[in-house]
């Protein structure tokens, strides 16, 4: 039963945890099985074919690949290999069952009721469904919107399966062999899917002071901090058919802190000790490790990443922020100086 714009929002914001679009169940007292979510998996990992023909598959998944690239605080780039990843797009085709000898003697029984639509007319059947009326082997496929697939408000996700039912969706009828019907995947799907799939670094640090041997730093010295040579900047992309997001990730700060030294915050990356140069991205230890546990102190690495997505190669704003951290051990040594006259 076809249901409105104004009830499937009642319903979603009720106790549904997952809506389904009721136009595209339409003479389907429930849905089939297949048709429930799964997760996202690799290609490569996920259950391998049943055996039946492309006419009987009917889970709507869709292979989406997966590609990125990077540079490095050093200014070297750097390629992520591709993949694919399999996902359940929120509006999709989904296996009927019906072959159209079934459904022809369905619709001429009186025993297919297609519903109503927004304006309370009927909905009438299959457009076609005449020419299939002695076939056993293919089957029709219609659609189904689920907003357990969407990540988004729900007022977007009704706009978004709204305008899917009005101007890309209509039945088909798939013969054995055939391949099964893929919708257009729009980008607000795929950046989620890129954005899933992007993995940031954990920080790894450099510093100075670092004695030969143990690495230790000295106290009351501020002691600088940089990210050694790891990711500073990372895209990734996701496309399927003409549609294709892009994900950018900058790291744009860092923070450190350890005991016996006051916290620091700064700007990009840090900067690799040299002579005459200088960094605000420092700590300065004000006693020596001893007395800490294991001898050494412990310092904590926060890298903020801020994050952009495109459309298509279109700007769309930012996306929730990253931080990734990492822990490392750096014993803290007193200079002893004796002074002479």
């Amino acid at each position: 039963m076809l249901m409105t714009r104004s009830a499937r929002r009642a319903a979603a914001l009720g106790a549904a945890p997952a809506l389904l679009a009721a136009a595209a169940l339409t003479a389907l007292a429930a849905p089939p099985a297949a048709a429930d979510p799964a997760p996202r998996c690799g290609i490569s990992s996920c259950d391998d074919d049943d055996g039946g023909s492309d006419a009987d598959s009917g889970d709507g998944a869709v292979t989406i690949l997966v590609w990125g690239s990077g540079t490095t605080g050093g200014g070297e780039g750097y390629e992520i290999p591709g993949e694919s990843v399999t996902i359940l797009p929120p509006c999709r085709y989904f296996n009927t069952t019906w072959s159209g000898k079934e459904y022809y003697e369905m619709v001429q029984s009186g025993e297919w009721i297609g519903g109503r639509d927004a304006d309370g007319n009927p909905i009438p059947p299959y457009e076609g469904y005449e020419a299939y009326k002695d076939d056993t082997e293919g089957r029709w496929w219609s659609g189904m919107c689920s907003s357990a697939d969407y990540d988004g408000p729900i007022d977007d996700f009704f706009d978004y399966s709204d305008d899917w039912f009005e101007n890309e969706f209509e039945p088909l009828y798939v013969e054995p062999g055939e391949p099964v019907p893929v919708p257009p995947i729009p980008p607000e799907v795929l950046v989620q899917v890129a954005y899933d799939e992007m993995t940031l670094p954990d920080p790894q640090i450099g510093w100075n002071p670092r004695r030969d041997g143990d690495g230790a730093t000295v106290v009351n010295l501020p002691t600088w901090m940089w990210l050694e040579d790891g990711p500073v900047t990372l895209e990734v992309h996701a496309e399927a058919g003409d549609n294709q997001a892009t994900v950018e990730a900058t790291m744009s700060s860092m923070n450190f802190s350890a005991a016996n030294a006051a916290p620091v915050s700064c700007d990009g990356h840090g900067v690799e000790w040299s002579s005459g140069a200088s960094s605000d991205c420092t700590l300065t230890f004000t006693r020596s490790s001893a007395q800490l546990p294991g001898g050494v102190a412990n310092v904590l690495a926060e890298s903020q990443w801020t994050i952009e997505w495109f459309a298509n190669g279109a700007p769309q704003g930012p996306l929730d922020p990253q931080t990734t951290s990492a822990n490392f051990d750096l014993p803290v040594a007193e200079v002893q100086t004796i002074v002479t006259r």
